[in-house]
């Protein structure tokens, strides 16, 4: 069978998805072809394949319009994002499977895509209200990290028995290759908190509080400050805001606007601290549970609210001047959250941690093996 593994968006899709696509090809003898959008994709792919010591898969570009090429120039991504699929729905029905990893493939379906069974896997596994996910009801086949996730799908109904499975964090396979790269060194040896801001203009702290952490780690002699804001952050403004923040990196403060530590999971790993708002980052750094702060600028009524269920894993800051007191007393803090952090780490991912790969790529294979599209493809 012939499956199609397509990354729509930014590369950080690639941590969450080229490992299923390798297991679907070693492991499931599956003919897999890869298709992007985004050029710098294909260096991360490489990345990961080295890393993991897996060969190469057929690689192909999205077709693109003049007109798909002007939005992406305008950074209006998320009107590309929805042509390129309109435009690619002729080459992707020739595929048995379509392969996503965002919500906003499920639209397909209604532009066209006929033959191929549509399966998302997704990517993170947060608890942040995501407005479009109600498309996981468009898809043939979901791939859910854990329990929580499925839970919340069941709940809100919009899965079905037969055409769901919960398989783990593949994202967490990449990582386990890719972490005997470098470790973060700052030449004083000293531990590093990691700044990590969604870009959800409604829910981010990046505005509110960014020059309030800046100034507050400036020539300390304590701590080091990672700050890697979702690559997002820096969609539009032509570069602007991305040159505007590295001109605060100091000795003991690293700014990342888009290297590949801020997708692989290299900062997560290794902060001593996480300080964010609502990134699904946040259950990826509890792999090993250490303390959290998290930032409210906005002073949402967040309580009891499962949208924002990590904000109970840590303690919460309103007020920026708050922001460094709450920072520096957090490790004495953290037994009060340290057990609740364990028990959502593992209702968010499961056990084991590692092998997600190989059971998403076992789960699409028993799906299509039940569900043989109508005259497949062999080979």
């Amino acid at each position: 069978m012939k499956i199609a593994v397509i990354y729509i968006a930014e590369p950080y899709q690639c941590y969450h998805t080229a490992s299923v696509a390798d297991a679907l090809s070693s492991e499931f003898n599956f003919d897999v072809t890869e298709y992007y959008s985004f050029p710098e994709t294909v260096q991360h792919l490489e990345r990961i394949r080295a890393a993991m010591h897996a060969p190469a898969l057929q690689l192909r570009q999205f077709h693109k319009s003049w007109k798909a090429k002007t939005l992406k120039t305008f950074r209006r991504l998320d009107q590309e994002r929805i042509l390129v699929l309109r435009e690619n729905v002729d080459e992707l029905n020739q595929y048995d499977a379509v392969v996503a990893t965002e919500y906003t493939a499920g639209i397909l379906k209604d532009m066209g895509l006929r033959h191929p069974a549509l399966i998302l896997l997704m990517h993170g596994a947060g608890d942040r209200y995501v407005n479009d996910d109600h498309h996981v009801r468009d898809f043939d086949l979901a791939l859910f990290p854990g329990v929580k996730i499925e839970n919340y799908f069941k709940q809100k109904n919009l899965i079905r028995p037969g055409h769901y499975a919960v398989v783990g964090y593949p994202k967490f396979d990449v990582f386990e290759a890719i972490k005997k790269e470098s470790p973060v060194l700052f030449r004083n040896g000293r531990p590093f908190v990691l700044y990590n801001p969604h870009y959800q203009r409604q829910l981010t702290s990046y505005k509110a509080c960014m020059g309030e952490i800046i100034r507050g780690f400036s020539g300390r002699h304590d701590y080091n400050l990672v700050i890697a804001p979702h690559i997002k952050v820096f969609h539009k403004g032509f570069g602007l805001r991305a040159r505007r923040l590295k001109q605060q990196a100091r000795d003991n403060i690293l700014v990342d606007t888009g290297s590949p530590a801020m997708l692989d999971m290299t900062y997560t790993s290794q902060a001593a601290i996480y300080v964010g708002d609502v990134s699904s980052q946040v259950y990826e750094f509890l792999a090993e549970p250490r303390p959290c702060v998290f930032l409210n600028p906005r002073k949402l009524k967040w309580r009891d609210d499962p949208y924002f269920l990590h904000w109970t894993l840590g303690d919460v800051v309103e007020e920026p001047e708050d922001l460094m007191p709450a920072i520096l007393r957090a490790p004495e803090r953290h037994a009060i959250y340290r057990p609740l952090q364990e028990k959502l780490f593992r209702e968010t991912f499961g056990e084991p941690l590692l092998g997600g790969s190989v059971r998403a790529a076992k789960a699409i294979a028993d799906y299509l093996k039940a569900h043989p599209p109508a005259g497949g493809h062999n080979g």
